[in-house]
């Protein structure tokens, strides 16, 4: 086996370690077996349907357009080169093998012949090459396009009816996940479609929903597909209707009444509350959660030191325990915190006062200063902002919590009017996710930390919020990026970990342990980091 492929082995098998799980578990007193979160069968409740709650959409469930909240839509209703189990482990889909080749450059992939799109027509590899090069043409601004990192056009070749290659600019070992359902946006389409707004009429997608219904914000209904190509993975629901939450504590009513039979992402002490005679938990470890950004070009934020001194007013480990119920895993701000290769003799970053006091001394602000947090209304981002206004309060920064409420507050929060961000722009604050001078974004988990890097962490990324310009990190980037071997991986994490904490971007406080809820008439029921249900018999 190449060190490409043992590299990648290693990361898609482990994911995020299972000694996080194990954590997780010991922390919230949860004793659920392994098999039902990394593995084993799964029985689902054949000739019913089954309705579940999940989280509001903030913008379309379009392909070139998706955003959080229709994560769920595109994992029922279409297929990837390759999926994403629940344990984070990569797992064939419509590519029944891929391997890597010239140090890590070229991908090449095995397409199966026997996948059709639910208008009944052949998926062929010539969709899968239309699919990802329209999302590479800027005419259709897809959202999705900065996760091909340096996938081009013109190094995507169909070598025949069931080959695919894709030759990179540069090497990437965590290339597959780059076109894995992870990826939710990249779902394929038919050969000539378009990925934007109007896509969302007929969701003609491969996978193992067809859409029947779509009401945004309000009700998806699907039904299941027959002609699913993975003939073990037809659900084994008839119909599946996923109804949609502002507020995920607002669906427990519905949850007790019978009206839902789950509950996709609640506050963990909340689950808690419901009686385990009636209701079973499933957790999924994640890197994903709340990322809180600080402007590093304009505004009040400038100083890396009052950045830090902000990040060192927070008790981490008290948040997770008092508001999270322990259902969390404390971050020590940055993306790397997560996985494997993360180097865990950097330590951790804790509160302290007199420290954070002395840097604000030393920034010439030892009295403090008054600033806007912004985001959007959601029960983890109300919590976390009113958490980093009493923590900040201690070092003398008075924060006013400025949460867009309104029906559309996601949508409005992640407008794309500066998208993408321009390094050295100084785009002024409007307010707005890539815009805001201290803001908080949502980010779901990955299975590895590449686009979290590529996109928000470099200083020319397109999802970029802090505008900070640092060659160390890009360096130390540009290094993961490039690294074949586990001990290169190892160093250039490390770097990235010590780089963040010097300069502070963004502040990584938690990494969420994504916690379901089911009723136990529904036997076997899982979702994955992006909300795909899982109720079918996989072997993750």
């Amino acid at each position: 086996m190449s060190t490409i492929e043992q590299t990648t082995s290693e990361v898609s098998t482990n994911g995020l370690s299972r000694r996080h799980f194990i954590q997780a578990a010991a922390a919230t007193g949860v004793a659920i077996p392994f098999a039902q979160i990394f593995g084993g069968s799964s029985v689902g409740a054949a000739g019913k349907v089954f309705k579940y709650a999940a989280q509001a959409q903030e913008g379309p469930a379009a392909p070139w357009m998706s955003k959080g909240g229709s994560l769920g839509i595109l994992n029922a209703v279409g297929a990837w080169l390759i999926d994403v189990a629940p344990s984070g482990k990569l797992v064939p889909s419509l590519a029944t093998k891929w391997k890597g080749s010239n140090a890590g450059k070229t991908w090449t992939f095995t397409i199966r012949t026997d996948a059709k799109f639910h208008d009944g027509s052949a998926l062929t590899a010539d969709d899968i090459v239309y699919t990802i090069k329209s999302h590479l043409d800027p005419v259709n601004k897809s959202q999705s396009a900065g996760r091909l990192g340096d996938c081009t056009s013109e190094g995507i070749v169909k070598v025949d009816a069931t080959t695919i290659r894709f030759d990179l600019k540069k090497a990437n070992a965590n290339f597959p996940f780059a076109v894995a359902s992870s990826n939710y946006g990249l779902c394929i389409l038919k050969k000539g479609a378009k990925g934007d707004e109007s896509w969302v009429k007929t969701m003609n997608g491969a996978g193992k929903w067809i859409l029947v219904s779509h009401k945004v914000n309000e009700k998806t209904v699907y039904k299941r597909n027959p002609n699913y190509f993975d003939k073990a993975q037809i659900p084994k629901f008839e119909t599946m209707e996923q109804i949609q939450y502002v507020s995920q504590s607002a669906a427990i009513p519905a949850l007790k009444t019978g009206k839902l039979d789950a509950i996709h992402l609640l506050y963990g002490n909340e689950a808690d509350t419901l009686p385990k005679a009636k209701y079973y938990k499933t957790l999924v470890p994640t890197c994903g959660g709340l990322h809180m950004h600080m402007r590093c070009d304009i505004g009040q934020l400038t100083d890396k030191r009052v950045r830090e001194a902000i990040a060192l007013s927070l008790d981490r480990d008290a948040y997770i325990k008092g508001i999270l119920g322990g259902y969390a895993l404390v971050a020590n701000d940055s993306v790397m915190d997560s996985f494997p290769t993360a180097d865990k003799t950097v330590v951790q970053r804790t509160k302290n006062i007199a420290a954070a006091k002395a840097l604000m001394a030393a920034a010439g602000v030892p009295n403090g200063f008054k600033v806007t947090l912004q985001s959007w209304k959601r029960d983890d981002i109300d919590k976390f902002t009113q958490f980093v206004k009493s923590s900040c309060k201690e070092i003398g920064i008075d924060v006013t919590v400025d949460l867009d409420g309104s029906s559309g507050g996601g949508a409005r929060w992640y407008a794309y009017s500066v998208y993408p961000s321009v390094k050295g722009s100084k785009v002024k604050n409007k307010g707005e996710w890539l815009a805001s001078e201290f803001g908080i974004a949502e980010w779901a988990g990955r299975p590895t930390p590449d686009e979290y890097l590529a996109r928000e962490w470099f200083s020319s990324g397109d999802w970029n919020p802090a505008y900070l310009d640092a060659p160390e990190l890009d360096a130390a980037i540009t290094a993961w990026q490039s690294a074949l071997t586990n001990g290169a991986k190892k160093a250039a994490s490390s770097a990235i970990q010590k780089a963040a904490l010097v300069h502070t971007p963004i502040i990584v406080a938690y990494n969420e342990i994504r916690v379901s809820v089911t009723s136990n008439k529904v036997k076997g029921v899982e979702f994955n980091q992006q909300g795909a249900v899982y109720s079918t018999g996989q072997n993750a």
